[in-house]
């Protein structure tokens, strides 16, 4: 059945547009806007992590390869299957032309379907039956709701995978990591002062020493993570219509409106108003779908 996996796979077409349909924001208990694609081969050694509200799949179908998720280093199996949170800054790194990854990304709002974070299991009989289905009906345009069950029914799989395997060995992780500290910080205080002066005197640690383990560690530069993070903050609370433009500022960090939407138009190329207006705008059609 892996051999069916990979192969199927590989017929993929590339895609151009990660996040289709709903750019940002949903509105759906079970798993919804799926979309499929494969990596592989040997990464760029450029590559920066990346950061978004999606959750995201990994299939390891080639060579093992590493991830670095958050500051942590995880080695990833053949044959293994690992689920990327929303918000969380990931950066896979292939080191042999082997390596071949089919990604599975989605949004969800429940999470009693989910594995547990930083879990791993390997793909059986089950789950890869379950991936190789929906891969196939993903490839052949089928119903959005054949899908959603599909993907319902593999995640849930792989939840009692991971929960049989309970007393399996972690995943190996680098030790001694100074970013996920940094990272939990960040997460817990986007609303307050993350200035480079202050988290050096916050971490005891030089300001070009930090910037630069926080570099090597996690594949993206501190400055680009504290906006990226502070900009998907800020989409989430966009979606929705609970605040003000103003109260999302503050709760993002920003000291004022303007200063919000100069940051926001710069990361995500347009203005909060505009973001919002289009959310509700994709919800309103969504509703007349339904």
């Amino acid at each position: 059945m892996l051999k069916k996996l990979i192969r199927e796979s590989k017929k993929l077409k590339s895609v151009s547009r990660l996040f289709v349909d709903r750019p940002n924001g949903y509105d759906f208990d079970l798993p919804d806007n799926i979309l499929l694609f494969t990596r592989g081969g040997l990464s760029r050694a450029a590559a920066q992590g990346a950061i978004h509200h999606r959750h995201l799949l990994n299939l390891n179908l080639g060579a093992p390869c590493e991830l670095l998720l958050d500051g942590h280093r995880f080695h990833l199996e053949t044959g293994g299957m690992f689920l990327i949170y929303p918000y969380e800054n990931h950066l896979f790194m292939h080191t042999d032309e082997q390596v071949f990854r089919l990604m599975i990304t989605f949004e969800v709002k429940r999470s009693d379907i989910l594995p547990e974070r930083r879990s791993c299991a390997a793909l059986n009989e089950d789950s890869a039956r379950l991936a190789f289905e929906l891969l196939r009906a993903y490839r052949n345009n089928a119903e959005k709701w054949d899908q959603t069950l599909l993907l319902t029914l593999l995640l849930s799989r792989f939840r009692q995978d991971t929960q049989k395997d309970a007393a399996a060995p972690p995943i190996p992780e680098e030790g001694g990591s100074l970013a996920p500290r940094i990272v939990r910080h960040i997460t817990n205080h986007l609303d307050g002062e993350l200035g480079l002066e202050h988290l050096s005197k916050l971490f005891h640690i030089s300001r070009s020493h930090l910037r630069r383990r926080f570099q090597e560690e996690t594949g993206i530069s501190l400055g680009a993570y504290i906006r990226r993070s502070r900009i998907t903050r800020a989409m989430y609370y966009l979606c929705r219509e609970e605040r003000n433009i103003g109260e999302i500022a503050e709760l993002c960090g920003y000291s004022s409106i303007q200063a919000f939407s100069r940051a926001f138009r710069k990361e995500a190329g347009t203005t909060p108003l505009a973001h919002r207006a289009k959310q509700i705008a994709l919800r309103k059609i969504r509703m007349l779908k339904s």
